[in-house]
């Protein structure tokens, strides 16, 4: 057995690969299986062949020829391994800096909490295909990390994180990365091919496919923008039907006694009754068609635009209504923004134009295009097929009237409309992580099979979403003075490569300009560079 004494490579990830004693001194061997087949008998036997011997310090192996024959590799390897570093030590270092890590840790272990971080750092970068981690893995060391990961062994992780150790882990979380503010609560949609799932049915898929779905309800700190808990729930059940088992849920895990934030979506009287008896307050949109609103508007427009009613916020008025519903007191808000209102007033004109033009262009009477039309035009057929049509004004002022106009329903009475109206605006923040799972990180579509490997992705994804959140709020600032993206902040870091031989390890060039102010703002200009003495 020639072993090549001075290269460790990773130990392979495959099937048949194990570690056992060998010799009378007990040293461990990694061997594959090579054969199966049954003896005379019939029973089942297998060959196995020792491709390298065990490093305990390291995790990795020294190669043997069979090794080098089994895979297919050029036996003349170089001891030299030059691979990214700056990423992955950021990515490292906010883990523990937020408390992430030590969470992970408590729930999964070091082990299962490092293979989350490396897997949701790779979904960050490259998306939520797992197909090409085994080429990423080899380019970007993780301190302390020597697993070669790849697609099937990530299924294998997602499937192995237990329903108890994921709940184990939102309790400690929600404690670490909750403020004393507001949470924001929302939910979304992600399509599946996977039919036999029971989760994954047909329903209101908010991003327009024509496939199954399963519903994804997210909680987020409000001010940290971090989020904090999540519930994945069948595709059929509608966000009004379902909250209040959400909202049990995350009672569970220590979210309640809170200021809620949601839209108007929810509006519903379960839900008011589900937000009030768990929350401290809320805040809800409130939906133009409700008739409570049209009576509101219809009550105080007229008149909302006294100095009396004007905000801190430029061009925008408030009148707040005390009002109570479903049984709760609260107090409806009216606002009015005149910048919107001159926007939207445009856009509808430019609307009726546009229809105007479509009808000049037709030569005989729409039949089945008439209701498109009817909603802001009179249109007479003549005896001759053709038809006269002019603009209904009642019905074009009528929809001018209100633009501009929003309403919220809140329970805190002590709240100031300036206040109501920006805890509202931030709800987007959750908004804002459903984009990062669909389009930074390729999440709009699932590509799982079963329901265990699907909750264990999930879980990755939002753990790679509460690190991209996090790197994302520390950069804002970086990326403004540079006029950068946050993809070509982590290009820089991913250009800090470090180079390992025999000698031990060093950084293959010096520090940029731009590294060092990425750096700078974790505080880890000099730590990077302490971490390889």
């Amino acid at each position: 057995m020639v072993m090549r004494s001075k290269t460790l490579v990773n130990i392979p990830d495959d099937q048949g690969i194990h570690v056992k004693s060998a010799g009378q001194k007990g040293e461990k061997y990694v061997y594959k299986y090579v054969k199966y087949f049954r003896n005379a008998e019939g029973q089942p036997r297998n060959q196995a062949k020792a491709i390298g011997k065990y490093d305990p310090e390291s995790g990795k192996m020294f190669p043997n020829n069979n090794y080098f024959e089994l895979y297919q590799i050029d036996p003349v390897m170089p001891d030299v391994e030059v691979a990214s570093y700056g990423y992955s030590y950021i990515v490292l270092k906010v883990c523990r800096d937020m408390g992430l890590y030590d969470c992970l840790v408590s729930a999964f272990g070091e082990q299962r909490a490092m293979d989350v971080i490396v897997m949701a750092a790779y979904m960050i970068r490259e998306g939520g295909a797992m197909d090409g981690i085994d080429d990423w893995i080899p380019n970007n060391r993780f301190t302390n990390y020597n697993r070669l990961l790849t697609s099937q062994s990530s299924s294998k992780i997602f499937a192995s994180l237990a329903a108890g150790q994921l709940n184990g882990f939102f309790i400690d979380w929600v404690k670490a990365a909750m403020g004393t503010g507001t949470v924001c609560y929302d939910v979304t949609s992600i399509s599946s091919y996977a039919q036999q799932m029971t989760s994954v049915e047909r329903g209101y898929n908010r991003d327009g496919e024509d496939l199954p779905q399963f519903n994804l309800g997210m909680f987020c700190d409000e001010k940290s923008k971090t989020p904090l808990y999540y519930n994945r729930y069948n595709g059929s059940l509608t966000d009004k039907t379902n909250l209040s088992f959400v909202l049990a849920n995350a009672k569970e895990v220590g979210i309640h006694r809170v200021k809620m934030v949601v839209d108007g979506g929810f509006w519903d009287n379960n839900c008011h009754k589900s937000l009030y008896n768990l929350c401290d307050s809320f805040i809800m949109g409130m939906p133009p068609s409700l008739k409570e609103s049209q009576n509101i508007l219809e009550a105080h427009s007229d008149n909302i635009t006294t100095y009396a009613n004007e905000l801190d916020i430029p061009f925008t008025y408030c009148i707040p209504v005390e009002t109570t519903v479903c049984g709760i007191p609260g107090k409806a808000l009216l606002y009015f923004d005149e910048h919107n209102h001159v926007h939207l007033c445009n856009e509808l004109s430019d609307k009726i134009n546009s229809y105007k033009a479509e009808l000049a262009a037709l030569v005989r009477y729409p039949k089945s295009k008439l209701k498109r039309f009817e909603q802001y035009f009179i249109i007479t057929k003549r005896k001759d097929g053709r038809f006269d049509y002019a603009v209904d004004v009642e019905k074009a002022d009528k929809a001018r009237k209100y633009k501009g106009f929003f309403l919220l329903f809140t329970t805190d009475m002590e709240a100031t409309p300036e206040d109501t109206l920006y805890h509202y605006r931030a709800k987007d923040a959750v908004e804002k992580i459903f984009d990062q799972i669909k389009c930074d990180m390729d999440g709009n579509r699932i590509r799982t099979y079963n329901e265990q490997t699907t909750d264990g992705k999930v879980f990755v994804t939002f753990v790679g979403c509460i690190i991209r959140s996090y790197l994302l709020n520390k950069l804002s600032q970086y990326m403004k003075d540079n006029s950068t993206t946050l993809k070509k902040a982590f290009n820089q870091l991913m250009n800090i490569q470090i180079i390992s031989n025999s000698n031990g390890i060093r950084f293959t060039k010096a520090l940029t300009k731009k590294q060092k102010e990425i750096l700078r703002v974790f505080d880890a200009e000099r730590t990077i560079m302490a971490s390889l003495r």
